[in-house]
C-alpha cells in the first residue's frame, strides 16, 4: 500500500496542489481504504488506476480527503484589515471602479460571505465591490450557493450580523440574497 498511497498523493498534490502531510496522510489512507471497499477493488494499485481514468471517482475521492471546516468571521483582523485597505484606499480598483476580492479554498461559503458583510457593513456600496469565491469542492460550493447555514457556521461572541444578514429557518439560517449576490 504504501508506494501506490505515494503515487495517490502525488496526484493529489499534481492535481489540486494539496500536501498530504498536511492533510494527513493516515486520513488519505483511510479514505482510500474506503473508497477501495465501495468499489469492491483488493489493491490500491487498481484504484490509483480507477482514481487516474475515472473523473467522478476523483470526485468522490476529493470530497472524502476534504475538510471543509470553517466558519462565519473565522480571523477576523484579517475582516478588519481588509475593510482598513479598502476604506484609506490602499487597494487598486478594477477599471470600472470595483474593488475585486477572490476568496479561494472558500468552502461553503463562509469566508467570501464574511467578505461582503464586513464591507457592507463598513459602508462601502455593494455596487463598489465584487468578491468571486473559488474551491474545489463541488459539494461545499453548492452549499455555498444554496446558503443555509447550521450553528456550526457561527462561532464566536460577536454574532450580531446573523440577526442582520440572516433568516432562521427550520434548515438552518438562510443568508440574504443581496450579500449572496
Amino acid at each position: 500500500l504504501a508506494s501506490q498511497m505515494k503515487h495517490i498523493e502525488a496526484l493529489l498534490r499534481q492535481k489540486i496542489g494539496l500536501d498530504a502531510a498536511a492533510a494527513g496522510t493516515a486520513g488519505i489512507e483511510r479514505v482510500v481504504r474506503g473508497r477501495m471497499q465501495a468499489l469492491n477493488l483488493a489493491r490500491p494499485k487498481d484504484y490509483a488506476a480507477v482514481l487516474e481514468s475515472s473523473p467522478s471517482e476523483w470526485e468522490q475521492f476529493l470530497e472524502a480527503v476534504l475538510i471543509c471546516e470553517t466558519w462565519f468571521f473565522r480571523e477576523r483582523a484579517a475582516f478588519r484589515a481588509l475593510v482598513g485597505l479598502v476604506k484609506n484606499g490602499s487597494l487598486p480598483r478594477h477599471p470600472q471602479g470595483r474593488f475585486r476580492v477572490l476568496s479561494v479554498a472558500c468552502a461553503s461559503g463562509e469566508e467570501p460571505y464574511s467578505i461582503v458583510m464586513a464591507l457592507l457593513d463598513a459602508g462601502v456600496p455593494a455596487e463598489g465591490f465584487s468578491v468571486d469565491a473559488v474551491d474545489v469542492s463541488a459539494r461545499a460550493l453548492e452549499r455555498a450557493q444554496r446558503g443555509v447555514f447550521g450553528k456550526n457556521s457561527f462561532r464566536g461572541r460577536d454574532l450580531q450580523f446573523r440577526q442582520r444578514y440572516f433568516r432562521a429557518t427550520p434548515e438552518g439560517y438562510e443568508l440574504q440574497p443581496s450579500v449572496r449576490r
